[in-house]
């Protein structure tokens, strides 16, 4: 038959408890424009050995052409590839190195670095296993009966 009509509100519900809390560590370091015909490095205001250690960090380069280019990566039309690499020290440093092996100025309108801290660090691995319990071991590597 034809659905009925739509029944008023029912009451509103409890409030639920409070979410974990967020993680909002992360850092943005803006650095002005600069022509580029090699390599070069970036401090890290801020980002000591421990911070680089444990979290991302990721270049963005302003180009001639008003678009955002992630490093490592080609920018400006392709005809330039960087690779960067990051230096944990007191202060951090932060290396973007051209890969290609072509001659001539790259322009970077502007350059914006952030850093996003991990909340949690973790080890990949799977935990110890005990090896004197045989039922550990069998449920460790799934091992079938």
């Amino acid at each position: 038959g034809p659905q009925g009509e739509v029944g008023p509100a029912g009451p509103t519900g409890a409030s639920g408890a409070a979410g974990p809390a967020g993680n909002a560590n992360v850092l943005q370091i803006n650095y002005a424009g600069r022509a580029v015909t090699g390599s070069f490095t970036l401090n890290l205001p801020g980002v000591n050995a421990d911070r680089a250690n444990n979290s991302l960090v990721f270049c963005y380069i302003f180009g001639t052409n008003s678009n955002w280019y992630q490093l490592p990566g080609f920018t400006n039309g392709g005809a330039y590839e960087y690779r960067t690499y990051l230096i944990p020290a007191a202060t951090s440093i932060l290396g973007i190195s051209r890969v290609t092996n072509s001659t001539g100025t790259d322009t970077f309108v502007s350059i914006r670095v952030l850093v996003i801290q991990a909340s949690s660090v973790v080890n990949g691995r799977k935990a110890a296993v005990d090896y004197s319990d045989y039922n550990a071991v069998k449920a460790y590597y799934n091992l079938p009966d």
